[in-house]
């Protein structure tokens, strides 16, 4: 029996490491997904998903601490649920200074009328090569058919086509959204919504 427990259990000094390695990880992985995740997640390269995995690889490892058991996996599994569940709670009630200011990465325009939009506005958050395997993907078969390009916060894009036009309240947190043309704005959608008072 106790060379069992030697196998799926953990001491409580050992679970308590557990539990401090894996939130202190938690936070510096949601950290590298903030700063580099959209561009990251919207690369086509092999690298970029082989950096990811080899990212989550270390990570996990390095939580279950020197022996990995069943009783450390769950220590680490419970760390990580109530680390979201806190910083979900805490990110509803409390937004901190960089969150008042927005998000780092925003939605984006990058390319209007079949154009990119100039690099500056993209922040290199993704690469020309990139955005028209996004356009591939979504059955784009020729540039000028895209009248609207955003890239996605999470890395997705949204393809409007051309002779299609979208509501300008799907613009309203997009940065960009002031070089998008007046010929792709559909405004009915903010003039019906009823005044305020």
């Amino acid at each position: 029996m106790g060379e069992l427990w030697t196998n799926i259990g953990i001491s409580p000094d050992g679970a308590l490491g557990v539990a401090v390695a894996s939130a202190l990880l938690y936070i510096l992985y949601s950290v590298v997904l903030t700063l580099w995740g959209p561009r990251l997640f919207s690369s086509s390269s092999t690298l970029s998903v082989a950096l990811l995995t080899v990212l989550g690889s270390l990570v996990a490892r390095a939580m279950l601490g020197e022996f990995p058991t069943l009783g450390g996996a769950l220590v680490a599994a419970t760390t990580l649920l109530v680390m979201e569940a806190v910083i979900g709670r805490l990110r509803r009630f409390s937004k901190p200074a960089w969150a008042r200011r927005g998000p780092r990465h925003k939605p984006r325009v990058v390319m209007i009328d079949g154009r990119f939009v100039d690099r500056p506005q993209r922040e290199r958050v993704t690469t020309d090569a990139d955005v028209l395997l996004r356009l591939r993907t979504a059955g784009v078969r020729h540039v000028d058919d895209a009248a609207l390009v955003i890239l996605e916060s999470r890395g997705g894009v949204t393809v409007l086509r051309s002779g299609e036009r979208i509501d300008a309240r799907l613009l309203a947190d997009v940065m960009g959204a002031d070089l998008v043309p007046e010929h792709l704005i559909d405004a009915r959608g903010a003039e019906s919504e009823p005044s305020a008072g």
